[in-house]
């Protein structure tokens, strides 16, 4: 049995790739930038606003000072918001895991996104009584894949009631979520179309929640136990 389960909202409970890719793309046109690259958008998943948008620059062969790349980012997340707040859509399974494990276990919810965004998905899907803990980008100084995150909902969960680290499991949808939990020292399980390249850092792949039918729970720490 699992001490606590750990998600990333992002790719994990809600799809947001489109949406983070479309609200990039839209604040660095109005930087006068546009047309990302075809190659974007493996190397920008996962990454928290900022760091996209400073890749995206570096991709493009641009200079930018840091305050510019700021005020990309920043645009790049109200946007995100914006789009978000018409509707959400849930990753396959993922109710029937969250359900599961509120009932079975401890859930957080360990995530780049910022406040805003998470209480606008989790007030939308209902699910924000679910989660004993949640860390979000607002709470840290270093986004994933500094494992700050981790760490602080490690220590949250751990001031509420004893739990061990190894019966602690994340879920992931990028290789920053990841290698974040991982440095945590935390086992990890990519979800979903990760590039091979980004799922091989993981301790192993689910392709889909909704691949382990209704004890999601049990088929998950399966998983990690083989992977292991």
């Amino acid at each position: 049995m699992l001490d606590a389960l750990m998600l990333e909202l992002e790719g994990v409970v809600v799809e947001t790739r489109a949406a983070r890719f479309d609200a990039l793309a839209r604040a660095l046109a109005d930087d006068s930038v546009v047309a990302l690259p075809s190659n974007a958008s493996d190397a920008l998943l996962g990454l928290p606003p900022r760091d996209a948008a400073a890749m995206a620059i570096s991709l493009f062969g641009l200079a930018r000072d840091a305050t510019a790349i700021d005020l990309i980012g920043l645009r790049a997340d109200r946007y995100f918001t914006e789009r978000m707040s018409r509707g959400v859509t849930l990753r396959e399974g993922v109710r029937v895991l969250v359900t599961i494990a509120h009932a079975r276990s401890r859930l957080a919810l360990v995530t780049r996104a910022g406040r805003a965004a998470v209480d606008l998905v989790l007030g939308l899907s209902g699910m924000h009584d679910a989660f004993e803990v949640i860390v979000c980008a607002d709470d840290v100084v270093d986004n994933k894949p500094a494992p700050e995150s981790y760490a602080r909902a490690l220590a949250r969960l751990q001031s509420r009631r004893p739990l061990s680290r190894e019966r602690v499991l994340a879920l992931e949808d990028a290789k920053p979520g990841i290698l974040a939990a991982r440095a945590a020292g935390v086992r990890c399980l990519a979800v979903g179309d990760l590039p091979a390249h980004q799922a091989v850092e993981a301790d192993g792949l689910v392709p889909s929640l909704a691949d382990a039918g209704h004890d999601v729970l049990s088929e998950l720490e399966r998983w990690a136990h083989e992977a292991a």
